[in-house]
This record gives structure tokens, C-alpha cells and sequence, in this order.
């Protein structure tokens, strides 16, 4: 029992409920801890927003990445578009035909999407979380492997 009242005891005092203890201590040097600084790996990645360059009124082939378009395209995509519901990436006729109503239009119909003659695109197709700029980069990639332009 005597173990019990002393393990007690002992844990009580070092909780920090002796305040004569504090102040015989006040003249030491008081300690800062500071948070450690984030890394960029320990910050979650932010979504990214559309930039000027991702707006179709301002588009620059350039601002655009094939490369992430090619990731949409595979992941999303290509569920339409490779069996042929959409136009296929080797069918460059459909693509010239798409291309020549030009840039504004493609974006305005992968993004709203659209009923014409030869079928329908969903809002966003089957990429309900990508960005206009995700899906500018998509557009970009399938009209360059069609080995098409569109202004």
C-alpha cells in the first residue's frame, strides 16, 4: 500500500502543481518551441485553378501539357473514345471536323458537353472531377495524336 501512496505522491508532484517549484525557477531562460516548418511533401498538393492560359479565349498550345492530358485521356477518356463512341484518336477526318469549329467550341462542349448529329458528349464526359484546364490538356493531347490543329 505504502508503494501506492509514494507512486502517487510522486506522479502528482511532477504535474506541475507545486507552484513553489515555478517560481524558484523564474530566472531561468525561458524555452521556445516552435512548430516545425511544413515540407512541400508534408502539405497536401492544392488543387490546381485554371490559369489565364487554361481560359478558351486565351489558350496558347503551349500553356498546355500533353503529357497530363495523355494521364485524362487514358484514365477517363478513352472509355468512349478508343471503342469509337467518341471519335477515335486515329480518325483524323472526325478530328479535322471538330477542330475547324474551333478551339472555343471544343472546350465549350467537353465542359458542357453536347448533342449533335453523330452523338452526344456528357458534361465532362466521364471526368466529373477534372478541371477546364485538366480537360484543355485532353483536348490538346487527342487533337496532336490525331495530328490535328484547332485555333
Amino acid at each position: 500500500m505504502s508503494t501506492l501512496v509514494v507512486a502517487t505522491a510522486l506522479f502528482f508532484a511532477s504535474c506541475g502543481g507545486n507552484e513553489a517549484a515555478k517560481t524558484e525557477k523564474s530566472d531561468a531562460p525561458e524555452v521556445k518551441t516552435e512548430e516545425p516548418a511544413a515540407t512541400p511533401e508534408a502539405e497536401p498538393a492544392a488543387e490546381p485553378e485554371a490559369t489565364p492560359e487554361a481560359t478558351p479565349e486565351t489558350t496558347d498550345a503551349a500553356a498546355l501539357d500533353l503529357d497530363a492530358g495523355k494521364v485524362l485521356y487514358d484514365a477517363k477518356c478513352s472509355a468512349c473514345h478508343t471503342p469509337g463512341v467518341g471519335p477515335k484518336l486515329d480518325d483524323k477526318a472526325a478530328w479535322e471536323a471538330i477542330a475547324a469549329q474551333g478551339l472555343d467550341v471544343i472546350y465549350d462542349h467537353t465542359i458542357n458537353g453536347f448533342t449533335g448529329e453523330k452523338g452526344a458528349m456528357p458534361a465532362k464526359g466521364t471526368a466529373a472531377d477534372a478541371t477546364d484546364a485538366d480537360l484543355h490538356n485532353a483536348v490538346a493531347y487527342m487533337l496532336s495524336t490525331a495530328g490535328v490543329t484547332a485555333e
